[in-house]
């Protein structure tokens, strides 16, 4: 018995002494998030049905140990639940885990070369195709390991692996699983990018179900109170098609622009225009034209309301165009208004059909202390031919509602 005590108290020393010894240097930075989302969700463009409630938290506990100056590592853990979830008041779902949690090293070998090891979040561009979706319940990470090179701010390159899905197939031998690798390079607020993705299970013999390569330019910037946000990207590759079991070449593209201006006056108002394509594909294209947004935070982009929110399973294959008008104004220096208006088009017309509908979202957002604000959204979709009929034809307008409130310590 006093042995076990003994070591219990020794493991307590060894794990704690380090924290401790640390956070005298200040080599120990915690931090953490605490957001919770209230919903009501009334998007089945049906009035007879009675809107659907609910509450989502999300908790995050950050510790970031910096040894040295040029080494340091990164833990982050996340509890995401929905009130309610357990059976009852003494149960628990048992859902806590590891959001991120990497090496990173600095000036290794050459000053400028950084490398990173571990799970983490991974962002580039505007998230158009690799993001974080913050705005999800969990939130995106990858497996794996980036190499970063600086020069300096305006020129670097990020060089990333990752291994998406561990897939196990007790017919096949070999490497059945999914990857995701990335060449990111930025020259003067000019980014160049190949992502090239691979699953290796092989449903047809000697061919691997997905080798798609995205190859893209990404470009953000301003003329003084002129801002602009434009990306363009183009797929190929292979891809078997799982509905007719063969082989597909893949040709697919995107093209995105927006340009705002905001007014010189004390409540900052902006307004802005865009416009996006996401070619789509008919059912007598032999090749699949499809353009698929990868891993991409498309809450962003696509209206709040989330029917974008896969693509292109959200669009049955046809592609999207969204044309976009953007307001935006601080009425009070702690208070945002955002309010954006969607029209959704297909990139391919559907017997006739090639219009989702309109979307506007209202966005109000508060910073009662730095360390706690709260966020009001309101949305409403007004449905066309191609939505009534992906919703049984019902033909309603939807709506949605929220409030997050986010508290960062």
């Amino acid at each position: 018995m006093k042995s076990n005590v003994f070591l219990y108290v020794l493991s307590l020393f060894m794990f704690s002494a380090p924290v401790f010894c640390y956070a005298k240097d200040d080599a120990v930075k915690l931090s953490a998030q605490i957001r919770t989302r209230g919903i009501l969700d009334a998007k089945d463009f049906n009035n007879e049905t009675p809107a659907n409630r609910s509450t989502l938290m999300r908790v995050r506990l950050n510790a970031n140990f910096r040894p040295t100056e040029d080494i340091s590592g990164f833990f982050q853990l996340q509890d995401s639940r929905v009130f309610g979830s357990e059976p009852n008041t003494l149960s628990s779902i048992n859902n806590v885990d590891l959001h991120q949690g990497y090496l990173y090293t600095t000036d290794l070998l050459v000053d400028g070369l950084s490398l990173k090891a571990g799970r983490m979040v991974l962002v580039y561009g505007g998230q158009r195709l690799v993001g974080a979706v913050g705005w999800h319940n969990v939130g995106r990470a990858f497996d794996g390991t980036l190499v970063a090179y600086k020069l300096k701010e305006e020129v670097k390159f990020d060089l990333f692996a990752t291994k998406l899905v561990q897939q196990a197939d007790p017919e096949m031998s070999g490497d059945t699983a999914a990857y995701l690798g990335g060449l990111y390079l930025t020259l003067y607020n000019f980014d160049v990018y190949a992502l090239l993705e691979m699953n290796r299970h092989q449903t047809l013999a000697d061919s691997d179900d997905l080798q798609r390569l995205t190859l893209g330019t990404y470009r953000k910037g301003s003329f003084g109170m002129l801002d602009y946000e434009t990306e363009a990207a183009f797929q190929l590759g292979t891809r078997i098609n799982p509905n007719a079991k063969k082989r597909q070449d893949v040709s697919a593209f995107m093209v995105t622009g927006s340009v705002g201006y905001t007014f010189d006056i004390h409540q900052k108002p902006r307004i802005a225009v865009g416009y996006d394509y996401l070619s789509g594909q008919t059912p007598d294209d032999t090749d699949y034209k499809v353009f698929d947004t990868l891993f991409a935070t498309n809450h962003k982009f696509y209206g709040f309301m989330d029917y974008f929110l896969n693509i292109p399973v959200h669009t049955g294959g046809v592609g999207l165009q969204d044309l976009m008008l953007k307001f935006q104004i601080i009425p009070h220096k702690k208070v945002t208004l955002k309010v954006d208006f969607h029209q959704f088009l297909s990139a391919q017309t559907v017997e006739n059909m090639n219009s989702y509908g309109q979307e506007l979202d209202l966005t109000l957002a508060a910073a009662y202390h730095k360390a706690l604000n709260f966020t009001l959204g309101l949305s409403v979709f007004l449905p066309d031919a191609l939505m009534e009929s992906r919703f049984k034809d019902n033909s309603d307008m939807a709506v949605w509602v929220y409030l997050m409130t986010t508290a960062n310590f």
